[in-house]
């Protein structure tokens, strides 16, 4: 490893805001630390998204006995052995299940072993004696440098075998990063340290945020907890076996009336198992058969109750297929809408469900979508309701929607719809063939904003977002609305005319260009009010080399999600600046004069197949850039240029909302 480019590491920089921390009152010196800190948290969640997927492989693994190997060196070292130290006792593992490998064997643990990080032949060494089984076995390397040799040879050694890798860095880019040896680089930057390469204070904390979401997640995603509560603690003492009786107490209605001898007595019946003993006091069954069914379905108490209960035992009449569902998921949020008769609106939403991005992580996908269903649906059920449901919701979700309507982006990919559809339709428990339950691409939920008295005129719709897209509808009795031709959407990477992308990352080029020319003598004059801007939001600087530093910011995070997420997120920036800066409203009218002559123009081009004239259709506009005044106002200008005269433009600002309103009328 190159030592001379230690310097150059986000770990070894110096902090601006200490460079006087010797000098200033006790007090001050406590302020500016604790004020540094806050920037931790702050720095894992652009990596929340990977630490996600990471969970998601890990948690298969274990359940099927892998083990977990946590390999570090100094501080990074002994905050693994600390977080595999710790799950055993809290969620009933195994103790041989969670290892922590410290740099220099366990003396290290207590005293730093000079020398002992730089020797990567005694990483494999030490993982060759585990007798990796690469099936089940995964492997967590810390590094906050993301350089350390040790760590780098433990996860050289895993990775040739097949194990799973993730690595933990505070450093990007970084030499684990780069190595090809991780399937998943976690690397919050969490800025220099107070006191310069101690990284036992910021990258350490972040580290550990990070290590507590993967060993929690994973134990959640096992089935360790029911709700909150830690339901598969090991009673070792009395504070854990008082609080096995607490915790019946809590989530059991049966266990809630007993007396503490009788708790006592029905762990003692269930070996112990607070989450076997609440299955078997709330089913009334006998402990082998509440074995059977807790095996049966993973582990997991709350699928088990689920399988035990009767739907009319959970949920009251009141609810019973009261409402309808409409969920809107998108590349930026996941939105859903829960509406009834009584023209009672709720929204709840979640994060990105693009299946672009998440094409092989639709499990990922359908825990998006439930969770912003869950989000919607707490805000239209009573307390009550809601707390008794809150470790039974996949009851609810089977009985209380009569009507449900999902569009992903995505979903047009070859075999997404066929995989799909019969999760989402048994977590709803409504007919994936009948006309209750309707998977489609988030644009096919747009026609059903046409009045139902119209004369249902062929629609075009087109959405102008983060990407942007062109649809052609035609009207069918026994379907409705149905989509029979296609233009654009072909994603960021290739390039969607008109989206916030494209108008991004035309203003960064732009940006980019002045600060070179600026750089290189070629432009003397003083950066405008866009470029400024532009380099600003990206966290660059405004010196001569700031086209450096613009790069640096925003390629600094590998997931492309991300990137993308912040490049469209620059048309926000452009489109503020448009009315007073030519420069910026130049960039929003040639995207879109590119939307409106080619991902448009291909529909309205009388030689398309399924034509139809203009001045006979709709057009519907939706989309976040659609919501722009001035997007809409140089969108209709150019629609009046090229002569594209519709029989009228509607704009959508909430499709859930939108669509969900229509199935209550249906």
């Amino acid at each position: 490893m190159d030592l001379g480019t230690l310097s150059n590491l986000q770990t070894e920089g110096v902090n601006p805001r200490t460079a006087n921390i010797d000098r200033i009152s006790t007090l001050e010196m406590c302020e500016v630390i604790n004020a540094d800190d806050h920037k931790v948290s702050e720095s894992v969640t652009p990596c929340l998204p990977i630490i996600a997927n990471a969970i998601d492989e890990l948690a298969p693994r274990v359940r099927q006995g892998g083990r977990v190997i946590y390999v570090g060196a100094g501080t990074s070292g002994r905050l693994g052995i600390l977080d595999a130290s710790e799950i055993p006792p809290t969620f009933a593992a195994s103790r041989e299940q969670f290892i922590g490998l410290i740099a220099g064997g366990d003396a290290a643990i207590r005293q730093a072993q000079e020398g002992a990080e730089d020797n990567e032949s005694a990483g494999e060494e030490d993982m060759k004696k585990l007798t990796l089984n690469h099936e089940l076995d995964s492997i967590i390397g810390i590094a906050s440098s993301g350089r350390t040799p040790y760590v780098l040879g433990c996860l050289a050694f895993g990775k040739r075998l097949g194990c799973l890798t993730i690595g933990v860095v505070c450093a990007e880019p970084s030499a684990m990063g780069l190595s090809g040896n991780v399937d998943y680089l976690i690397a919050p930057i969490p800025g220099p340290e107070v006191v310069t390469g101690s990284t036992r204070l910021k990258a350490g904390t972040a580290t550990k945020l990070v290590l507590n979401m993967l060993s929690t997640g994973t134990m959640i995603r096992t089935g360790k907890t029911y709700g909150n509560m830690m339901v598969d603690l090991q009673a070792s003492n009395l504070k854990l076996k008082q609080r096995s009786k607490n915790i019946l107490k809590r989530l059991s209605s049966k266990c809630a009336i007993m007396t503490d001898s009788d708790l006592d007595a029905l762990l003692f019946k269930c070996d112990h198992s607070v989450k076997l003993a609440i299955l078997v006091a709330e089913t009334g069954k006998a402990v082998e058969e509440c074995k059977s069914d807790l095996a049966s379905h993973g582990g997991i108490l709350s699928f088990a109750l689920q399988g035990n209960i009767k739907r009319g035992e959970l949920v009251s009449n009141d609810f019973l297929r009261k409402f309808v569902l409409c969920i809107d998921g998108g590349g930026t949020k996941c939105a859903a809408v829960v509406a009834d008769a009584s023209g009672k609106i709720s929204h709840g939403y979640a994060g990105s469900c693009n299946l672009t991005d998440d094409i092989a992580n639709v499990d990922r996908v359908v825990r998006t979508l439930t969770t912003a269903t869950k989000n919607a649906l707490k805000k239209v059920l009573p307390e009550q309701e809601i707390e008794l449901a809150e470790s039974n919701w996949g009851v609810y979700l089977r009985s209380v929607f009569h009507s449900v309507r999902i569009g992903l982006a995505g979903l047009d990919r070859a075999g997404l719809h066929s995989s799909l559809a019969p999760k989402l339709s048994n977590i709803f428990d409504l007919d994936s063939a009948g006309r209750a339950f309707k998977l489609t691409n988030d644009v096919d939920l747009i026609p059903a904003v046409i009045p139902r008295d119209s004369n249902h005129p062929p629609v075009i719709v087109l959405i102008a977002g983060t990407g942007s897209v062109a649809m052609r509808y035609t009207w069918s009795e026994d379907q409705g609305y149905v989509r029979v031709a296609r233009s654009g959407g072909w994603g960021h990477i290739l390039g969607d005319e008109g989206g916030g992308y494209s108008i991004g990352l035309e203003a960064i080029r732009h940006t980019l260009s002045m600060l070179e020319e600026r750089a290189l003598g070629l432009n003397p004059h003083n950066m405008h009010e866009l470029e400024i801007a532009v380099t600003e939001k990206l966290g660059g600087s405004t010196a001569e080399n700031g086209n450096a530093d613009i790069l640096t910011e925003l390629l600094s995070r590998q997931e492309a999600q991300s990137i993308k997420t912040r490049i469209a997120g620059i048309a926000e920036t452009v489109l503020r600046l448009a009315p007073s800066n030519d420069t910026a409203k130049a960039i929003v009218d040639d995207q879109v004069t590119r939307l409106v002559t080619k991902t448009l123009g291909r529909l309205v081009n009388h030689q398309c197949d399924s034509f139809s004239p203009v001045e006979e259709s709709e057009l519907v506009l939706t989309g976040g850039l659609s919501k722009n005044d001035l997007y809409q106002a140089s969108l209709r200008r150019e629609l009046d240029h090229r002569g594209l005269r519709f029989q009228a433009i509607r704009f959508v600002e909430d499709v859930a909302e939108a669509t969900a309103r229509c199935l209550v009328l249906q």
